[in-house]
């Protein structure tokens, strides 16, 4: 498997609890791509698709609390909060507080959002037990509904492509990076041309 997209979720082994572990671990560094190679690898028949998706949960799960934990963390340093000023803060707080939960429903769904949203959720103080709510429930549906998008797709490019499936688990993670930024170009460019 060597050169293929899914050598990361092998940097502790091949054994089952060693991919488990490589999953957890690549969410922390790139959510969508451990999500697409832990369900090509189930696709593949590597690991199942019951703790490939499982590991990704935890993995996001964990992550999102890490987020409002280090938010939270940098609201105890006084230079941090002399910078913001306590009336930016009592705004940031109030706006957030009449949008707490769609905003985090939103932040999870919307790339580039989850850092912001839940960082500032720790460092506004805002309730973790609602934190902790929401983001289990969205981290179990979007974990579900991503996975089995991408396991479904597995299975067919398997099937379908053999051994070039990884091109086009390639393509497909190079066109969900990339195709925010393409949409925003294209719409700048037409807006300029108007």
């Amino acid at each position: 498997m060597t050169g293929s997209p899914d050598t990361f979720l092998f940097a502790f082994g091949t054994s089952s609890a060693a991919i488990i572990t490589a999953i957890i671990v690549m969410t922390f560094v790139m959510e969508d791509l451990a999500t697409a190679g832990a369900a090509m690898l189930a696709a593949a028949g590597t690991i199942s698709p019951h703790a490939a998706a499982l590991s990704l949960f935890v993995g996001i799960f964990l992550g999102d609390l890490s987020l409002y934990a280090l938010g939270a963390y940098a609201r105890k340093h006084p230079s941090t909060l002399k910078r913001i000023g306590e009336d930016r803060l009592s705004r940031g707080q109030d706006w957030l507080r009449q949008r707490y939960v769609s905003a985090l429903i939103a932040a999870r769904c919307l790339p580039g959002m989850r850092l912001p949203t839940f960082t500032a959720s720790g460092f506004l103080s805002m309730p973790f037990g609602t934190f902790f709510a929401v983001m289990l429930a969205a981290g179990i549906a979007w974990t579900a509904v991503i996975f089995t998008l991408v396991y479904s797709f597995g299975i067919a490019i398997s099937e379908a492509l053999g051994p070039w499936r990884w091109i086009a688990a390639a393509a497909l993670i190079v066109l969900v990076l990339a195709g925010p930024r393409l949409a925003r170009a294209l719409i700048s460019s037409r807006n300029r041309l108007q």
